[in-house]
């Protein structure tokens, strides 16, 4: 959908969620006015469809992510677009990326596969991404140094991870091979869930080419 802005998602009442799946919250006003649908921004997860201890059932649900792409770090907010423009300005070669915001921290986790046999640590990235960061952050203020001072008050920090080569590639090969549409061929660069996490971080398997050969068969 981050993709396809024409794409409608199909939505579902409290009682038509399923245990295990992702799911936006939003919230429709139909009392007084009329009909407004609210997106509060939120993913949760639906961790069961019945509350156990209490002998209910209604479904629990706990906190994912923001749906949106924007990560809030309270004296910084980085959208996709800041993040990209931060990793170009690095001069780093890179072949994608993909970030999120470690939970509890004000931490950005970049996920970074790197091209061209370009050779770096994943310290080093960071600080240049940090730095870009800050950079780009301080240019909408008039005081920079307040800016940074807000920066240290909440321990800001980038951690990178980076990813095997052909991790993109490898999983958009995964996705095609599983019939998805082209929409979702490629992971989102912002929030990624753990499941991409975990195939970004995998590997790369090759996947041996299978030979059709003619066989000849005798007719008596």
């Amino acid at each position: 959908w981050q993709l396809d802005h024409s794409y409608q998602p199909k939505t579902v009442l409290l009682d038509e969620v399923q245990a295990g799946e992702n799911y936006e919250i939003v919230i429709t006003n139909f009392h007084g006015g009329a009909m407004v649908r609210y997106r509060i921004g939120d993913m949760v997860k639906i961790t069961s469809l019945r509350n156990e201890k209490l002998g209910i059932d209604i479904p629990q649900m706990a906190f994912e992510r923001r749906a949106d792409d924007l990560l809030d770090f309270v004296a910084i907010r980085l959208s996709e677009k800041t993040i990209w423009q931060a990793i170009e300005n690095t001069g780093i070669a890179y072949q994608d990326w993909t970030a999120r915001k470690k939970a509890g921290e004000p931490v950005l986790q970049l996920f970074v596969e790197l091209r061209d046999g370009y050779q770096a640590s994943e310290a080093d990235v960071a600080a240049a991404v940090y730095e870009q960061i800050l950079n780009s952050e301080n240019d909408s203020y008039t005081t920079s140094s307040v800016h940074e001072d807000l920066v240290d008050m909440i321990n800001f920090r980038v951690e990178t991870t980076l990813l095997p080569c052909g991790a993109f590639a490898n999983y958009t090969s995964q996705r095609q091979a599983e019939g998805a549409d082209l929409a979702h061929l490629k992971p989102s660069h912002i929030n990624p869930s753990d499941k991409v996490l975990s195939l970004l971080l995998a590997k790369p398997v090759a996947v041996p080419e299978v030979k059709v050969g003619a066989e000849a068969v005798a007719i008596h």
